[in-house]
C-alpha cells in the first residue's frame, strides 16, 4: 500500500516565503532594539537636560522659549520612535517570547508615546488582515478622512467639510494624528474584553505620559508656556507617525468589500514602497518596506532592506504589479485620491479596478 506525502500547494507566497527563509531573514534581532533603545533614551535624557538649560536661560531673557520650542519638537520625534519600536513588539519582531514582546510594547506604547497598545493591537491586526479593504480596514475608517465617496456622503458637520477639502488639508490634518490616536486610545479603554487590571494599568501609564511633560514645563516656563510646549510635542509626534503610517497605504487601490484575494495578492498590491535611505529607515521606522512588512510582519526590522531585494526580483519574474516611489512622489498621489473623492459628487465608492489592472499574472 503506497504512502501519499501532503505537500503545500504552490503559491507565490509559499515561493517567497521559501526563499526568504534560506536566506535567514526571519530570525530575531533583539540586540538591534536593545542598542536602538538605548540610543533613544540617551537622546532624550540629553534634550531633557537641555530643556533645563534652557529654562535657566529663559529666567534672564524670554526669547530663550525659542530654543524650547525647538527642543520639543525633537522630544516629539523621539516619541514617534518609541511607538515605533511599541509597533515592532505589538507584531512580535523582538522577541520569540510573546510576553515578552507585548511587556515591551505596554511600556512604550503607553508610558513613552501615551498611547493605548491593546487598542493599538486591536487596530492594527484588523488592518493587517484586510488591508484597504472597504468595510473591514480601520485605517480607512477614519473621521477626519473620507477614502470612498460613500464614506463622504455619511458625514456630517465639521467632518463633512473637512471631507470636502481633505486632499488640500491632508499635510496640515497630519499634524493632528496625536490627539486623534490619544482620544482612540482612551475610547479603546472602555472596551471590556481586556482585564480591568490591564485597562487601570494603561491608563495610569497613559496619564503619566500625558501629565508629567506638561508639569515639567511648568516648573520651568510657567502654564501658559507648557501648554503651548506640550502642544508642539503632541503635533511633532503626531507628524511623524502619520507621516510614517500615511504612504503606506493611501491612495493606493482599494479592495471592494466582498472581494476575495489570495494573501500575496491582497498585501503586495494594497502597499506602497518608499525608496529608502539610512535617515527614511530610521525616521519611519523600517515603515518604508511597507509591501515586505505586511508579507513578513513579525519580521525584525534590520532584515527588511534584504528581504526588499528578493520581493523585487521575485514580482519582476512574475510580472506582479509591486508601487514603489520616493515619499514626496506619494504624498502627491495620496492628496490626488483624497481630492478625487473629496470633490467628487458621485455618490458610488472610488475604487480603484484592482483585479482588472493589478492582479498578478501566474
Amino acid at each position: 500500500m503506497s504512502s501519499m506525502t501532503a505537500t503545500k500547494p504552490k503559491t507565490h507566497f509559499n515561493e517567497i516565503l521559501h526563499r526568504v527563509k534560506e536566506a535567514g531573514l526571519l530570525d530575531k534581532k533583539p540586540s538591534f532594539y536593545i542598542v536602538r533603545l538605548a540610543v533613544i533614551s540617551a537622546l532624550a535624557i540629553t534634550f531633557w537636560a537641555l530643556g533645563g538649560l534652557l529654562s535657566f536661560a529663559y529666567s534672564f531673557n524670554p526669547a530663550w522659549i525659542i530654543g524650547a520650542f525647538v527642543v520639543v519638537a525633537i522630544l516629539g520625534i523621539l516619541s514617534a520612535q518609541y511607538g515605533f519600536i511599541a509597533h515592532e513588539a505589538a507584531h512580535r519582531q523582538i522577541f520569540h517570547n510573546n510576553k515578552a514582546n507585548d511587556t515591551v510594547g505596554l511600556v512604550l506604547a503607553n508610558l513613552f508615546a501615551g498611547l493605548s497598545y491593546g487598542f493599538w493591537l486591536r487596530k492594527h491586526n484588523k488592518h493587517h488582515q484586510r488591508p484597504n479593504q472597504i468595510g473591514q480596514d480601520p485605517d480607512i475608517a477614519i473621521r477626519v478622512l473620507s477614502f470612498t465617496t460613500e464614506s463622504k456622503e455619511q458625514k456630517r458637520g465639521v467632518e463633512r467639510w473637512l471631507s470636502n477639502r481633505q486632499g488640500y488639508l491632508f499635510p496640515f490634518l497630519l499634524l493632528f494624528t496625536g490627539f486623534d490616536l490619544l482620544v482612540d486610545s482612551f475610547a479603546g479603554l472602555v472596551r471590556k474584553d481586556k482585564k480591568l487590571s490591564v485597562r487601570i494599568l494603561e491608563f495610569s501609564m497613559m496619564m503619566i505620559r500625558q501629565f508629567a511633560p506638561y508639569f515639567i514645563f511648568a516648573i520651568m516656563f510657567g502654564w501658559l508656556w507648557a501648554a503651548a510646549l506640550w502642544m508642539t510635542m503632541m503635533m511633532t509626534f503626531g507628524f511623524f507617525m502619520g507621516s510614517a503610517f500615511a504612504p503606506n497605504h493611501k491612495g493606493m487601490p482599494l479592495v471592494p468589500k466582498d472581494a476575495k484575494l489570495d494573501f500575496f495578492s491582497r498585501q503586495v498590491l494594497t502597499s506602497r514602497n518608499i525608496k529608502g535611505s539610512w535617515l527614511k529607515d530610521n525616521l519611519m521606522g523600517g515603515l518604508n518596506y511597507q509591501v515586505e512588512h505586511h508579507l513578513f510582519p513579525s519580521m525584525a526590522r534590520p532584515n527588511l532592506r534584504k528581504t526588499h531585494e528578493l520581493v523585487v526580483d521575485y514580482c519582476k519574474e512574475h510580472q506582479v504589479t509591486l508601487v514603489e516611489m520616493n515619499l514626496l512622489a506619494s504624498y502627491v498621489q495620496i492628496m490626488k485620491h483624497l481630492n478625487k473623492v473629496g470633490l467628487s459628487n458621485n455618490s458610488d465608492p472610488f475604487v480603484c479596478p484592482m483585479v482588472a489592472e493589478l492582479r498578478p499574472r501566474n
